[in-house]
């Protein structure tokens, strides 16, 4: 079944609210501009819920009940939240400006967004004090959200989610997947909506806290400064092939690469434990004393200790200015410390000790290890296939036309059967998931079948035209012409000798030899898995023993 058709440019809801032009849609709703006729036709967004079912009404409500109670220039405001012709809608201030995904596809041009490659390029499409002049606000808000009780995780934080008004403040919308976390039993649930590169291991199971923010957050710093979007995090735990941000923008400073790889640590635990810390961690004071691309963290002091000196980091400011929501910007320091804060207001952080600054533990690696090592692509499985299916091909040939005796039929298929494994082993012996084995031992197989018996034909055509010359010139010489079953008389003589099996009543010749065809690739398909676990075990085990300075 289709979606619902869009709403008519017109249409009126609940007598008052005219909707406009549609804004964007998906499978669960759509978003139109809109018009409050109540409100001396006050410009506003309409967003429309497809499913009316309990669940999905109660997360409608629970999104507006949010924004309802949080006042922020960084979040959209809430006018009214009404059910009308079997859907639900939420009316609210109508954002203008543009993602910080289109903003990203702008500065980029032809490059394809979210897949650049180490070391191309000197510097990346967003500079280290911008981001942080759109995010940092975005993050003291999420730190308010996620001190309540229960605490407010917005489980959607991404570039697409962040719109950049013409005034330069940055506004986080679509709460849509908002969750209430209680420390004492988890948010487990059954909705298990994930965006690949910025949603954290924990959400794939459905079970979230406030450092899954955290991790989305970090995932969305890392492309707008890098534009190379994380791996997706449960392909990480197979093979981490997360790479160091300054591998891909050398100008980001230390202390930003160190805050970011922290965030996107794939257990919560190791991440920083709240918003607040992580905020400060990217604001932390920066030393150029030994400002070189070294990776691994040394060790603080002697015993792990800060330096006896402590400078403390100056307020961070904010590029954003201030609407009437309570929001601290550019402007507001002189508003906000006259009035009372809002609930949910953003607020500068305190000056903070630099012992106080979260630091690597002594001789702790920040970095991946897979981003110490050059960086080249992994080999595909379809060439690695094709490659050593052609070599099995050709030689298992070679091997039936020169030695003809039905035991060097059987010789050859063993031998394709280890380069089957040998493929899988290639394609991830430099990491990768073992399944990708799968896949180069299903090409191993379907390249090196045609190879041989392309081959195998030429070969015995050469043979052929080889043994009839023969011939030729021994009835020349005995003075004889050529018998006239000659052609068949040759062929018998060089063809070699294959294996011999009779075909099952009722099936023709043709289709045995197909039904040995599909089993022959069965078995390379799962010899290359074989060949693939091989591979990636033996990565694994190389890493473990990789040692760093």
């Amino acid at each position: 079944m289709g979606l619902p058709l869009p709403l008519s440019p017109g249409t009126v809801i609940d007598g008052h609210y005219i909707v406009g032009d549609l804004i964007s849609s998906g499978g669960f709703g759509a978003v139109y501009r809109g018009i409050d006729t109540s409100e001396g036709n006050r410009p506003c967004a309409i967003k429309e819920t497809y499913d009316v079912t309990p669940a999905a009404r109660r997360q409608a409500l629970m999104e507006a009940s949010v924004l309802f109670t949080v006042r922020s220039e960084h979040l959209p405001q809430i006018y009214d939240a009404l059910e009308e012709n079997g859907r639900f809608y939420l009316v609210m201030q109508l954002i203008e400006g543009q993602t910080l995904l289109s903003l990203l596809r702008s500065r980029i041009g032809s490059e394809p967004p979210g897949e650049r490659q180490p070391h191309q390029y000197s510097s990346g499409p967003c500079s280290e004090q911008e981001v942080l002049n759109w995010l940092l606000p975005i993050m003291q808000v999420l730190q308010e959200l996620h001190s309540r009780n229960p605490a407010v995780i917005h489980r959607d934080i991404k570039p697409g989610n962040i719109i950049l008004t013409p005034r330069g403040t940055a506004v986080l919308v679509d709460f849509g997947l908002t969750r209430l976390y209680d420390p004492m039993s988890g948010t487990q649930t059954m909705v298990r909506a994930v965006t690949e590169g910025f949603s954290p291991l924990e959400q794939y199971v459905g079970k979230t806290s406030p450092q899954s923010d955290i991790y989305s957050m970090g995932a969305t710093l890392y492309l707008l400064l890098t534009n190379r979007l994380p791996p997706a995090a449960i392909k990480r735990t197979v093979h981490d092939d997360l790479i160091a941000p300054r591998l891909l923008n050398p100008s980001l400073s230390p202390q930003i690469e160190r805050a970011l790889l922290k965030a996107l640590a794939l257990n919560a635990p190791d991440r920083y434990q709240s918003m607040r810390e992580f905020a400060q961690a990217l604001q932390a004071p920066v030393f150029t004393g030994y400002d070189d691309p070294t990776l691994a963290g040394p060790p603080v002091g002697n015993n792990g200790s800060a330096p006896p000196m402590q400078p403390t980091v100056p307020p961070a400011k904010s590029t954003a200015p201030v609407h009437a929501y309570g929001g601290v910007g550019k402007h507001a320091p002189a508003s906000a410390r006259g009035h009372p804060r809002h609930a949910g207001a953003a607020q500068q952080p305190a000056p903070v000790p630099y012992a106080q600054v979260p630091q690597a533990p002594p001789g702790y690696v920040m970095v991946p290890q897979s981003a110490l090592v050059p960086a080249r692509p992994l080999p595909a499985p379809s060439s690695q296939g094709c490659l050593w299916g052609v070599v099995q091909g050709v030689l298992a040939a070679l091997l039936v036309l020169l030695l003809r005796e039905q035991i060097y039929f059987y010789l050859a298929t063993l031998m394709g059967f280890g380069f089957y494994i040998l493929a899988g082993f290639t394609t991830t012996r430099r990491g990768g998931s073992f399944w990708r084995g799968l896949r180069a031992g299903y090409w191993a197989g379907i390249i090196s079948t045609a190879v041989f018996w392309l081959a195998l034909g030429l070969g015995l055509l050469i043979r052929l035209s080889q043994r009839i010359q023969a011939d030729s010139a021994i009835a020349h010489r005995n003075g004889i012409g050529l018998p006239h079953n000659e052609l068949a008389r040759a062929w018998r003589a060089i063809l070699p000798a294959f294996p011999t099996g009779s075909t099952p009543p009722g099936q023709s010749p043709v289709g045995n030899f197909v039904f040995y065809l599909l089993i022959g690739l069965l078995v390379a398909s799962l010899l290359g898995l074989a060949g693939g676990i091989w591979g990636n075990a033996r990565y694994r085990a190389k890493m473990r023993k990789v040692k760093y300075p």
